[in-house]
């Protein structure tokens, strides 16, 4: 274990792909989920912030594990209790957790196998969104599948999405969603249409790199995010048929980005060259009902930006409890930053 100030760091001998808190009602969150990547068994695990030999500070200690083929590519939550979990086997799991007793074994409630797959084989499942128990999966065979969570069966599926690997995908609204590829194409799919062509189609830039992960707004979906290969991130207003905005880059590839769950304005960005930034969006996100009132953000200096945390090997995930984040990488370890201010 390590400690510098309000950062707190355990090594974990695993490389962590995805970190996210369990959020409790009515006070911080206490417990985490993680999933590992690259490892001769990858696994799901979950931890407790807890005092270890006498510590008068909590450090996460690990109370389940569940074993996973394949590396995890996306933990994301379908409901309270319910978490989706996709790995690199062209599978999707549904993972239940107690609601009273967060050490109880985590429960497979349900499994996808083979939802990707190239000549017959497995694929990766890349990534996946959930929107109100709906799961959005993408993979490196370019189809889309949503799924039901709470019946267990494939609503769609579109084949032949992309020609090449599909990396990302977010839910615009409940029968919409977008993705993004290898090149950097990105498509928006109405659901209810029953030809499998996108309703729009942009590209992030002229690199033509991969669109590593994308999100909405969580009060304005209008506006989209997207995260580069390359480090850049842009966006995009849907209302306005324009170039996208392109704010400040990270150094190499962003891996994630959040906005605050208590604070719409503040963005944070994670990056495979080690950064955790965040981002004060309040220019920008101006609750307005016109789009006279949109900045364009030529210079990309406009957006002001603090890091909260750097790293020597990636970062991949990062995840946001008031004033607490988690974030977790190739350095085998899990940064706990407390008393963020948001």
């Amino acid at each position: 274990m390590a400690q510098d100030g309000n950062v707190k760091v355990t090594f974990v001998s695993q490389k962590i792909k995805k970190i996210r808190w369990i959020p409790e009602d009515y006070a911080e969150a206490q417990c985490f989920f993680t999933g590992s990547w690259d490892d001769e068994v990858n696994n799901i695990k979950v931890w407790i912030l807890d005092y270890i030999n006498d510590n008068e500070v909590k450090y996460p200690k690990d109370v389940s594990t569940f074993i996973v083929e394949g590396n995890v590519t996306e933990i994301q939550f379908t409901s309270k209790n319910v978490i989706a979990v996709s790995t690199s086997d062209g599978k999707v799991r549904l993972l239940q957790i107690s609601e009273y007793e967060r050490k109880t074994p985590l429960k497979e409630a349900f499994i996808w196998n083979n939802l990707h797959k190239i000549a017959g084989r497995a694929c990766p499942c890349t990534s996946l969104a959930t929107m109100e128990g709906d799961i959005a999966t993408v993979g490196e065979d370019g189809n889309v599948n949503i799924l039901n969570s709470r019946r267990g069966d494939i609503t769609r599926t579109i084949t032949e999405a992309d020609s090449c690997s599909l990396h990302s995908v977010c839910f615009i609204k409940h029968n919409e969603v977008i993705t993004g590829n290898l090149r950097g194409h990105m498509k928006i799919w109405d659901l209810r249409s029953s030809d499998n062509k996108p309703t729009n189609s942009f590209l992030f830039g002229g690199d033509q790199l991969a669109t590593t992960c994308i999100i909405n707004h969580p009060t304005q979906p209008y506006y989209i995010l997207a995260g580069s290969e390359s480090g850049a991130i842009a966006m995009w207003d849907l209302r306005v048929n324009t170039f996208p905005s392109t704010l400040k880059s990270h150094p190499s590839g962003v891996t994630e980005m959040k906005f605050h769950p208590e604070n719409p304005n503040k963005l944070l960005t994670s990056s495979l060259s080690g950064e955790l930034w965040e981002w004060n969006m309040e220019a920008v996100m101006k609750n307005t009902k016109t789009t006279e009132n949109w900045i364009a953000l030529q210079d990309k200096n406009t957006t002001p930006t603090n890091t909260l945390l750097e790293s020597f090997k990636p970062l991949n995930s990062f995840d946001c409890n008031k004033g607490n984040i988690l974030v977790a990488g190739e350095n085998e370890a899990i940064h706990f930053i407390k008393n963020f201010k948001y």
